[in-house]
């Protein structure tokens, strides 16, 4: 046996005062009385019991001592243990995945009872055997280095709660090896989850799982998502998919809300381990003013992982851009903007129009005019050129050029196919060399050495500025005839207008996501529709964010309207709750060197204790019962 603190050996001093105490005789105070009748008997019983008296003196003095010394030996922590001079280590891996919110009986999640056996298993801790905590979720983590601080212990598992994410435990088992391979002495490693890891114990022999789930039966929304009509992108439909994970068939209703208004519900029956996809009509595009455009599906049901009844995505919020057509009148362009529901454009002829007016539009298209006073760098706002261009050149007219090259990466061009395009006529464009002031060209489109698209950027104070000149009327080809026409003019309008790249509406929980170099995000999910949006100050996150919640969460711009990001968990392994079974024993997971858990189920020092408290009760009984004194 092994005293994990010797110090308390000082106290043995106190046994000769307890021995002082009872060799004490008690003084008696003389006083007269009347007679002595009634003392002679006493007197005579207290003759015959002399040697008695002695002896019950002594069995009192006995059983304070043996009180004494076991509260020593409680405060000295004693243990079995033949190695603890070498020192043992532990590492627990805590499961935090999305899983561990599941209920068990007793309306006890799977991660609170986890964190119960933590708790009492960190009263075991010394500075010989201490324990480290890792926590195992999207991201593994050490939650407290190794310790023998029950205090830290517990203030650490306090603040923490599992994620709606999904993970991978064996992440975790490596670093709990990373940590104890500069320990001396044994080595221990207890993953607490909520199902056995048959994989795992396979592939590290020192790994002792235990489990804290039992099956139980789910059903969750696997999958929910929006897409626009194509007939109308202002308009959207949602599918939403839903399975169960349980033995046993269920039912219930599946309600669909925007912005928490109720939109539509639907009735459902799943047989065991069925799954179904339900088509929602389609919402329309008015529906989104002065709205959020949080939709959210939710299960009527009881289950044991209530996380994954609830989805949530967003449906994409208009935001046209300004286009200004100078023309003289184009039935083609005029038809193909006001199509464009992601366009609001104004008509103006060439006589109205002037160079001041390009700065409150995003983009100006100059439909084969080009005014005399417009200089390359000198000019603001974003142009696009037909025909007419500052790129042209006193050369003839190029007869029927052939499309020979394109730049299928440049953002005009996404998914145009030019072949078998006709064009008659085109005017010949010089390509420009790069400015002193910034400005850079490309030709997507050529014919040969010719270009028939130029387009030009540069960086200013205020933005990009961008610019773009095709080299031919579309009339004079029979390009508006193709579908590559409507792609064509689109794509170039809205990267003129500066259309940034697409922010994911949605992510799964865990998953990281890279902000734009201005773009900030506030790291809490803003899920009910009432809640105020954050203050400018606070703790923004920029670069990089992995939420761990599901929710809404906001993305903000310099400059531009603040966008949402909608997060879930959507994962078969977290709500498949069917494979838990019950693993080792809590019992047989630590060194026996910490306790004598098989016999006890608590630490030596515990069971001196109680029984130190078992003998002061029995003394304080023998005291009142007359046996000792």
């Amino acid at each position: 046996m092994t005293f994990l603190a010797p110090w308390a050996a000082w106290f043995l001093a106190g046994i000769p005062l307890i021995v002082l105490l009872y060799l004490l005789k008690l003084k008696r105070e003389p006083v007269q009385v009347s007679t002595l009748i009634f003392w002679q008997r006493i007197l005579q019983e207290n003759r015959r019991r002399a040697l008695f008296q002695r002896l019950r003196n002594l069995l009192s003095l006995l059983l304070q001592l043996l009180i004494f010394l076991l509260i020593l030996g409680a405060l000295a922590k004693p243990t079995l243990g033949h190695w603890i001079s070498s020192g043992a280590s532990t590492v627990i891996i805590l499961d935090t995945r999305a899983r561990m919110q599941a209920l068990e009986s007793g309306n006890e999640t799977r991660f609170e009872k986890a964190r119960r056996w933590v708790r009492s298993t960190a009263r075991q801790a010394t500075a010989k055997t201490p324990i480290a905590l890792i926590t195992a979720g999207a991201s593994d983590a050490v939650a407290v280095p190794f310790s023998s601080d029950e205090k830290s212990m517990n203030e650490a598992l306090d603040r923490l709660e599992p994620g709606d994410a999904e993970g991978e435990l064996k992440r975790a088992v490596e670093l709990a090896h990373t940590l104890l391979a500069a320990r001396r002495g044994q080595h221990r490693i207890v993953l607490v989850t909520d199902a056995p890891q048959p994989a795992l114990s396979r592939a590290y022999p020192d790994l002792k799982v235990l489990s804290v789930g039992t099956p139980q039966d789910n059903v969750a929304i696997t999958r929910l998502a929006t897409r626009p009509l194509l007939n109308s992108v202002q308009t959207s439909e949602v599918l939403v998919e839903i399975r169960n994970f349980g033995r046993v068939p269920v039912r219930g209703t599946l309600e669909l809300s925007l912005d928490g208004r109720l939109l539509d519900a639907k009735p459902f029956e799943l047989a065991a381990g069925e799954s179904k996809l339900d088509l929602f009509p389609a919402v329309p595009g008015n529906a989104l003013r002065n709205s959020r455009g949080w939709l959210k599906a939710q299960l009527d049901v009881t289950d044991a992982l209530a996380l994954d009844n609830a989805a949530y995505a967003l449906l994409p919020q208009p935001h046209p851009h300004r286009v200004l057509l100078v023309s003289k009148g184009n039935w083609f362009l005029e038809k193909l903007l006001a199509a464009d529901p992601r366009v609001a454009f104004d008509l103006l002829t060439p006589e109205a129009f002037e160079l001041s007016m390009a700065s409150k539009f995003d983009a100006v298209i100059l439909d084969q005019t080009l005014p005399e006073t417009f200089r390359l760098g000198a000019t603001g706002g974003n142009f696009f050129f037909l025909k007419n261009t500052p790129f042209n050149q006193d050369q003839p007219a190029l007869d029927r050029p052939l499309i020979t090259e394109t730049q299928a990466e440049h953002p005009a061009l996404r998914l145009v196919n030019l072949q078998n395009i006709t064009i008659v006529r085109a005017t010949p464009l010089k390509l420009p060399e790069a400015t002193p002031d910034g400005w850079t060209f490309e030709m997507p489109i050529r014919a040969l050495d010719h270009p028939l698209l130029v387009t030009g950027a540069r960086k200013t104070p205020t933005g990009d500025q961008r610019l773009a000149a095709l080299a031919f009327d579309p009339a004079e080809s029979d390009l508006p005839l193709h579908i590559a026409f409507p792609l064509l003019m689109a794509n170039t309008v809205h990267w003129l207008a500066g259309e940034q790249p697409v922010i994911p509406l949605a992510i799964r929980a865990g998953q990281t996501l890279a902000l734009g170099p201005e773009q900030r995000l506030w790291p809490e999910a803003l899920t009910p529709p009432e809640k105020p949006l954050p203050p400018p100050e606070g703790p923004w996150v920029t670069a990089f964010f992995q939420p761990q919640k599901q929710g809404y969460y906001l993305i903000a711009q310099p400059g531009q309207k603040s966008a949402w990001l909608a997060v879930n968990t959507f994962s078969e392994a977290e709500s498949d709750l069917r494979g838990a079974a019950p693993a080792e024993p809590a019992a047989a997971l630590l060194p026996t060197g910490f306790s004598i858990k098989s016999v006890t189920e608590r630490p030596l020092w515990q069971a001196l204790a109680l029984a130190a408290l078992l003998l002061s009760t029995l003394e304080w009984w023998l005291f009142h019962r007359r046996r000792t004194e």
